[in-house]
């Protein structure tokens, strides 16, 4: 490896953000619909004024979650889920994949690199279907694992691996409630240090050399297999602002609904202000109130930098306005004004909104803006700034977020009247407990608000209130019991709900007395849905003066998205077609069982924690013999979401039952299971997630040899812990991006999001926090003699890393794994498990994009869950 990109030491640890009861009611999708070249020309007449909300929201994959901004927006025809599966939505025939340009990893050898150029050049060229040279029965064996053991290291025994790196340690200590913590690791932060970089490189061909000598073969036919999978999904054909959205030929069109005059937005690579275009890396997309302009926000590197462009929609080419660096989220005023936040390199916290001006009477290429005006500053190390724009276009609204609480700032956006610094106020005052956000309806705020740590409710208040208190709320829908409210959306006659109702979606519609003209819960219906475990994702629908349908898709675990509409008026569900793919991975959901278990607490017994499963009917026999991998996660209220996944749609073909525990910690049971598994409860989440590894084994679903652990960032951290704790009851673990350093993250306050961070773990300046977090760290735990003397049984562990992660660290795995090999470096070779640790110096904190990336990628995780269960099976 030549050099490594150093990241600024800052880091939201965890990642998935928070409890978020903001980020699922700006989470709009949209399709984009394919069409056919005789209908592209770049004929642009329109200039209309418009009165609905002329935005296209849009979803990096790369942005799961933003400790910048609630809000992020979702691509919906590349990305069908928040993992990695998005590069294959695609139409088999259309070749419209878009393929990252071939860079080759530093631990690659020669022969490699020229088979994995071999193998882009091909990608790249045209239709490259190999569906039929696939062995069918490889993917589909129903529980035969002889089928892949057959492909693992026959030659050789597992004890053939060489000795693995061991890291050198250097004095380097802290100090702090009476106690001396050594760090021998600490020095491994720096990224600069050629000795850091080469302890990398050590570990990396570490790595390949297990590869090479007891997985090539498998992992090499994975890899070919996943290659061959294509994905289309249909289009939703929403309507906005009297446009749809397409794509066609690696181009952005937006096409008039009354006239079908198509207009070219953006091509794939197109260079602009120096920045390459990648149509997968767009987060917003948004257009001016006259339909002259638009601006996107995408991210430029695997680093989540962004940048925000403003273009002029003209009859030729799209004339460059203007660039502007470090935008996470725009919305466009009236008057041709555009607001944008702008977040600190450093610490990624978006602290100012600016407002820039387009003169639009000036001609083209003699466009004019007025310098940017900051709206607002906030200085507040803890707390992040985003803009929202009611639906109805009628107010902007400044959030200042932190975890645990919320200041709106409203402004009215008037006709020919320009918005000014001192133009806003605040709606509510700031107080602890209280996060919230709005929207507005008539001549009514509807405030969206967890108050005292609680579920989310649904306020009134009017739309001249200014530094109002709770009490001046007026309570309009509660949280029921079991249930919890995680997304809303306002239009102008009717209240959408979406909810969770015992873990279970489904969607509340609202309407109006048609005698006061406001919305009524008497004037409700509730949408339910038939399957039992279903994810549901809310559409753009952006016209707010809609009164007749919504769009939204759904999701499980056996079926791909599937776009839907429901009608407003009496709830009819109308499917708006299905996913359409090919390869051998397609699987007929019919033949598998999907259901959610309840497993008591054993550590309370008033607690049952969800437990969502899926397995092919044929395979389980329930004699504990059954392969099983258990996600987890478990971290700031993030809600663990049942979606459709390429590498666990292989191990259930391949007859593996596929679960996540959706332990304490998450928001899946509400606020209250969120709070029971943060600060001083975080061991709760461990707790939860070792109780549903007990119901397994215990109801024979599978047992210790045959089960594999898996998480990622926080989840991360929960794998390190229970293999640290419960060694014995995994044949190995994958933990991803592990937050694998909690204690002495948490004492550095140089990192720019520490302060942030402690209303999530806590502050161990606090001699009980720091009691408590000493207790679960896995980095400390690895001092512990209890646990030393354990580690011998541990499972194979695959731990990765990117230098590119700016949310968790580098150093976080790589401090981990250096003092975990220290540690084992005395046991006999035969009694040694397996460690192994992948540092990517190409992606970031997600994971990989490209198809061809993504493939190696899928192909060693599963051929290391194959390898973990076989060695597993042998030492019986």
């Amino acid at each position: 490896m030549k050099s490594l990109r150093v990241q600024p030491l800052s880091s939201t640890f965890g990642v998935i953000n928070q409890y978020n009861l903001m980020n699922s009611h700006i989470s709009r999708k949209i399709n984009f619909k394919k069409i056919n070249n005789n209908n592209i020309n770049n004929n642009n007449n329109n200039n209309n004024k418009n009165n609905n909300n002329n935005t296209i929201k849009l979803l990096s994959p790369s942005l799961l979650s933003n400790h910048n901004s609630y809000q992020q927006y979702n691509i919906n025809k590349f990305y069908f889920n928040s993992n990695y599966n998005n590069i294959y939505n695609n139409n088999n025939n259309d070749n419209n994949i878009i393929f990252s340009s071939f860079k080759r990893s530093y631990s690659t050898s020669i022969i490699e690199y020229i088979e994995d150029l071999k193998d882009n050049i091909l990608e790249k060229v045209g239709n490259f279907d190999n569906t039929k040279k696939i062995d069918r029965e490889f993917v589909l064996n129903k529980g035969n694992l002889n089928y892949y053991f057959e492909k693992i290291s026959p030659p050789k025994k597992f004890s053939s691996l060489p000795p693995p790196p061991i890291a050198n340690q250097k004095p380097h200590s802290i100090e702090i409630h009476n106690t001396t913590i050594n760090d021998p690791y600490d020095w491994l932060r720096n990224l600069e240090d050629p000795k850091v970089i080469d302890y990398i490189e050590s570990e990396n061909k570490y790595k390949d050399i297990f590869m090479k000598t007891q997985i090539k073969p498998l992992s090499k036919k994975l890899k070919s297999i996943f290659k061959t999978v294509f994905i289309n999904h249909p289009s939703d054909d929403e309507i906005i602002n009297g446009f749809k959205l397409i794509i066609k030929d690696k181009k952005l069109f937006r096409q008039r609904v009354s006239d079908d005059n198509t207009q070219l937005l953006l091509s794939e690579g197109d260079n602009i202000g120096g920045y390459n275009i990648n149509l997968r890396s767009l987060v917003s997309f948004k257009f001016s109130e006259d339909n002259s302009l638009f601006s996107f926000v995408t991210e430029i590197d695997n680093s989540e930098n962004k940048v925000c462009i403003i273009k002029r929609i003209s009859n030729s080419s799209s004339p460059i306005l203007d660039v502007i660096k470090n935008v996470s989220s725009i919305e466009w005023g009236k008057n041709n004004e555009l607001f944008y936040s702008q977040y600190d390199l450093i610490s990624r916290r978006t602290h100012k909104i600016f407002k820039k001006t387009i003169k639009n009477h000036i001609k083209l290429n003699e466009e004019e803006f007025n310098p940017s005006e900051l709206m607002i500053h906030e200085t507040n190390p803890s707390n992040f700034l985003d803009i929202l724009k009611s639906k109805d276009n009628e107010f902007l609204f400044y959030m200042s977020n932190c975890k645990i609480s919320t200041l709106i700032y409203y402004t009215k956006l008037i006709e020919n009247e320009a918005v000014t610094s001192n133009s806003h106020k605040i709606m509510l005052s700031r107080v602890d407990n209280l996060e919230y956000y709005a929207e507005h309806n008539g001549d009514e705020f509807y405030i969206f608000a967890n108050a005292n740590k609680g579920d989310l409710n649904i306020y009134k208040a009017k739309d001249t209130i200014e530094n109002g208190k709770f009490s001046d709320l007026e309570l309009f829908i509660s949280s029921d019991i079991g249930s919890m409210i995680r997304d809303v959306d306002m239009y102008q006659n009717y209240l959408v709900i979406s909810d969770l109702h015992m873990f279970k979606p489904r969607i509340r519609i609202i309407g109006k007395n048609p005698e006061t003209n406001h919305f009524d819960k008497s004037f409700e219906k509730v949408v339910t849905f038939p399957q039992e475990v279903i994810e549901l994702s809310m559409g753009v629908n952006s016209d707010y003066r809609n009164n007749d349908s919504f769009c939204l898709s759904y999701c499980t675990p056996t079926e791909n998205i599937t776009p839907i509409k429901i009608s407003l008026k009496d709830g009819t569900i109308t499917k708006l077609g299905e996913s359409k793919e090919s390869g051998p991975l397609v699987i007929n959901p019919e033949n598998f069982e999907t259901k959610m278990l309840w497993v008591p607490s054993k550590s309370d017994s008033s607690i049952k924690i969800p437990l969502s499963i899926v397995y092919n009917k044929e395979a389980v026999k329930f004699d504990g013999n059954t392969p099983c991998i258990l996600h987890g996660y478990g971290s700031y209220g993030a809600i663990y979401n049942q979606n459709y996944n390429i590498e666990d749609l292989f191990l259930l073909n391949a007859g593996f039952i596929v679960a996540r525990a959706h332990v304490r910690g998450g928001s899946e049971l509400g606020r209250n299971w969120y709070n029971d598994g943060k600060l001083l409860k975080k061991k709760n989440t461990f707790y939860d997630y070792i109780d549903c590894v007990e119901y397994l084994f215990e109801n024979k679903y599978t047992s210790s040899n045959y089960l594999i652990g898996r998480g990622s960032s926080a989840g991360g951290l929960l794998m390190c812990n229970v293999a640290l704790n419960y060694p014995h009851y995994f044949s190995g673990i994958i933990s991803q991006v592990p937050f694998a350093d909690v204690l002495t993250t948490m004492l550095d306050h140089s990192l720019a999001l520490t302060i942030h961070e402690y209303d999530e773990w806590g502050n161990p300046n606090d001699l009980e926090v720091f009691n408590y977090i000493k207790q679960y760290d896995p980095y400390s735990l690895l001092d512990d003699p209890k646990i030393q003397s354990s580690l011998k049984y541990l499972p194979n562990l695959y731990i990765t890393g990117s230098t590119n992660d700016f949310r968790v660290p580098l150093w976080q795995p790589l401090k981990w794994v250096a003092k975990l090999r220290n540690k084992l470096k005395s046991l006999k070779s035969d009694d040694s498990p397996l460690v192994l640790l992948g540092i990517d110096d190409d992606s970031g904190h997600f994971g990989p994009s490209d198809r061809n990336s993504l493939s190696k990628k899928w192909s060693f995780d599963l051929s290391f869950i194959f390898y973990s269960i076989k060695k597993s099976i042998s030492k019986k």
